[in-house]
């Protein structure tokens, strides 16, 4: 990663000052993690998810938040006031990951920047020895991923994917079932995702004042601020973000590989276009997308004109269709329907339901040096998978995925966004091989 030679001087004066409360210092937490034992957090992005996942680890005992940073003010303020009415001191705010990454007391970092803010902090945070809880999908294209698996091997850091499903007791009876072979041959399985946002058409206006915009952008593109392409709507442009299909394909998608425990499939094809919104948007509302495995293929599906689910579904889930009858789960229950009405018993019997535990799994694996529930291996394949579907369509073409290389067999899709970009200056992606 490019450091500017006034690096000194650029923290120095993009470091957030902590507005009506004293910021806690870095010897306060290093005191407070000695007594209690307490692991210590920085928080990159103190966005909706980046704050959602600090909440969610402040509801746990043994962790603190000692660092956020954001270069909008008003997000560092907002989740400063979160952790302040959680744990009563205040965290210190800062504007560049990279001096939060200088703290010495923080034992890991949560990422919660746009899909295209990732890799750099990601990787930064790699070298700087910190483990590492990202929010999905862990990258914005395919060769970020594999350099982000790569450094997480390297560095050997305990890195936890938010695809909390993972840790949810009836998506794990469900992956349990359909391996149990009990639904016997399975030959198609499907995903999707229904509940489509839009945005209303704003007017381009000025960069508010809390926004530095620029470092907003940073490795994409330069373009004017435009609210709808900054905040909250920032996923769909393929610039900063992967459409549906990266946002919710690591959700669904991860199931059904999980499932069928296969994640190398033979080819990719994409279908789709932008038929319902209109709000300017560059990523398809509408698309379908075949992944084709030896024995078997998977579907995605998402739509904006209606949220009528498959096969009886809610508007998301992830399906098995096999000899016996057919399975689905999403984050509301497991349903069962058997080929034969009579054959109940070939089903998964009542939905296990229990707490989600992914949170509390990562900071137990940050101690044991374990490997999470979703981990960067397995994470960085879900990913890649979803990036494949989205390079088809960028492409036009169908993709040819190679197992051994793990990569694209036909060199022609790989112009696709969705493989490779290059970074605006004086972002680099720095790449260590797994």
């Amino acid at each position: 990663m490019h450091i500017p030679l006034n690096r000194r001087a650029f923290l120095k004066t993009t470091a957030f000052a902590t507005a009506g409360m004293a910021a806690l210092s870095h010897r306060a937490f290093a005191q407070s993690k000695g007594a209690n034992d307490k692991i210590v957090l920085g928080l990159i992005g103190a966005g909706g998810m980046g704050r959602a996942n600090v909440q969610d680890f402040l509801k746990l005992p043994g962790v603190a938040i000692g660092a956020i940073c954001d270069v909008d003010r008003s997000h560092a303020e907002a989740g400063v006031a979160d952790v302040v009415k959680k744990q009563g001191r205040p965290p210190e705010i800062y504007k560049d990951f990279r001096a939060l990454l200088d703290r010495k007391d923080l034992d890991g970092v949560i990422i919660g920047t746009p899909d295209h803010w990732h890799a750099i902090p990601f990787i930064a945070a790699c070298e700087a020895g910190k483990d590492i809880y990202c929010e999905k999908p862990i990258s914005h294209s395919l060769i970020e991923a594999k350099a982000m698996l790569g450094a997480a091997k390297h560095f050997k850091r305990v890195v936890q994917v938010g695809t909390w499903q993972r840790s949810v007791p009836h998506f794990q009876q469900a992956i349990d079932y359909v391996r149990s072979g009990k639904l016997g041959k399975i030959t198609i399985c499907r995903a999707w995702a229904l509940n489509l946002r839009t945005m209303p058409h704003i007017s381009a206006t000025p960069v508010p004042p809390e926004l530095d915009s620029n470092f907003w952008l940073g490795p994409a593109p330069f373009h004017e601020y435009h609210p709808n392409r900054c905040h909250n709507s920032w996923r769909w442009f393929y610039e900063t973000g992967g459409g549906k299909l990266a946002d919710w394909g690591v959700h669904m998608i991860d199931i059904v590989l999980l499932g069928m425990n296969e994640s190398d499939p033979l080819s990719v094809h994409s279908e789709g276009g932008i038929y319902v919104t209109d709000d300017g948007r560059d990523t398809p509302d509408t698309m379908q997308t075949i992944f084709k495995f030896p024995k078997w293929q998977m579907t995605w599906e998402q739509r904006a004109n209606s949220e009528i689910g498959l096969d009886g579904g809610k508007d998301h889930g992830a399906e098995f269709i096999g000899e016996r009858g057919t399975l689905i789960v999403d984050r509301g229950a497991v349903r069962w329907f058997p080929k034969d009405e009579d054959d109940q018993e070939a089903g998964p019997g009542e939905t296990v339901r229990g707490e989600n535990t992914h949170w509390q799994n990562f900071l137990d694996c940050i101690k044991t040096r374990e490997t999470p529930r979703a981990g960067i291996e397995s994470m960085a394949k879900t990913t890649m998978i979803c990036h494949l579907g989205n390079i088809s369509y960028q492409s036009q073409s169908t993709v040819k995925w190679d197992a051994k290389s793990q990569d694209i067999a036909n060199r022609a899709a790989r112009h696709a966004l969705a493989y490779e970009r290059p970074y605006r200056s004086p972002w680099k992606l720095k790449v260590y091989k797994a």
